[in-house]
């Protein structure tokens, strides 16, 4: 139990790796006002990261997940029961459930609960491409509403599919993600170039549109423009989201694409400067962290035009949209950019100027308190 001189802010996420990569500047701001308590499933590895937020109650959770039918079910019984009891024993005050699965089973397991409870919904693409989990989150988030629930989403198509779910009357508010550090990532214009450097960075998960990007590249290269393409991201082996093993294969040996290996956050901001056209043709985000830290760079972006992606584009003013699942669309967005590379600067610097008006991190911290108060 804590000694509270301070009210206390839990934040329960599946995987703390996400965590120390997009949430923990959020919490060490939030920390200044909040006791931060955070319930993941920790391992040994982790515990250098843990060092790090001596300003956090780190509590271990074991995770739900397993491959078993049965199993999962049984073990996200046992989760949401010691999740309760740890709530319970730190008596905590707010609790942001994060991501739309850590949502739906917060909303049951603490139905009785009287603290305030938060929904961070980061991406709902997933229940538009899936009725039946839709109808289920809908079930849920109705039966076991309650009046200390609220809702942030971090874009407006999102906030706009719960609204048509659940109806209007509902604590539904917009935040634009978790904030961008600006005092840790420089701005660096992009000077002339004759060949245009362009970088797909992330996991290499079949959603993110990696093989739209293999394949716009690769046919841009046998049309002899004057580009580079590079891609930068963990695969993950047998995860049920990641590319087919035969891409990857493809990729890594490819003399037309440069595959750099697995980035974590720090080496990505490093090594962010090196190019100049950061490319994400993703099916769908919440806002999309990576494309902030490259607008925050100075990079131009092409983006597909979905949730969260076209939220970080002024199309023809930082970067260009391209349509979802087309690698004629990206095409096209490349060629825009190979047309008119003597602009990339430009776009570099508005890229920047949109980060400094809506993602930074301090005006981000600010907006989570204004919901936190009310």
């Amino acid at each position: 139990m804590l000694i509270k001189d301070k009210p206390s802010l839990c934040m329960v996420v599946a995987d703390i790796d996400f965590f120390f990569s997009h949430r923990a500047p959020l919490a060490k701001k939030l920390s200044e006002k909040f006791q931060i308590i955070v319930i993941s499933d920790i391992k040994e590895s982790n515990e250098s990261n843990l060092l790090k937020y001596d300003f956090i109650k780190f509590v271990h959770l074991k995770s739900r997940v397993s491959k078993n039918k049965l199993k999962n079910f049984l073990s996200v019984i046992r989760y949401a029961f010691r999740l309760v009891s740890i709530l319970k024993h730190y008596r905590v005050d707010n609790i942001f459930f994060i991501t739309l699965e850590s949502s739906m089973i917060g909303a049951i397991a603490t139905k009785h609960l009287k603290n305030k409870k938060y929904f961070i919904i980061s991406g709902a693409n997933v229940l538009r491409e899936n009725k039946l989990l839709r109808l289920i989150a809908t079930k849920i988030f109705t039966y076991f509403k309650s009046l200390n629930n609220r809702f942030i989403f971090q874009n407006n198509e999102d906030k706009m599919l719960f609204e048509k779910m659940l109806g209007v009357n509902n604590r539904f508010y917009l935040i634009k993600g978790n904030g961008v550090d600006l005092d840790k990532i420089s701005y660096r214009p992009i000077g002339k170039t004759e060949s245009i450097k362009f970088l797909f960075a992330g996991n290499l998960f079949y959603a993110k549109g990696v093989s739209y990007y293999y394949d716009a590249a690769i046919r841009i290269k046998n049309a002899n423009l004057n580009a580079d393409f590079f891609i930068a991201g963990k695969y993950l082996k047998n995860h049920p989201l990641s590319i087919e093993d035969s891409l990857y294969k493809t990729i890594v040996e490819s003399e037309s694409i440069k595959y750099l290996g697995s980035w974590d956050q720090k080496t990505f901001l490093k090594n962010l400067y090196d190019y100049h056209v950061f490319v994400l043709p993703s099916f769908g985000e919440g806002i999309p962290l990576a494309v902030m830290e490259a607008m925050a760079s100075g990079r131009a972006l092409i983006c597909s035009d979905v949730p969260g992606c076209n939220s970080c584009i002024i199309d023809n003013k930082n970067g260009y949209l391209c349509e979802p699942r087309s690698s004629e669309s990206l095409i096209q967005s490349m060629q825009k950019i190979i047309n008119n590379k003597n602009r990339i600067s430009e776009m570099g610097e508005c890229s920047r100027k949109m980060v400094e008006k809506e993602f930074k991190l301090e005006l981000i911290y600010q907006q989570f308190n204004s919901v936190i108060d009310l």
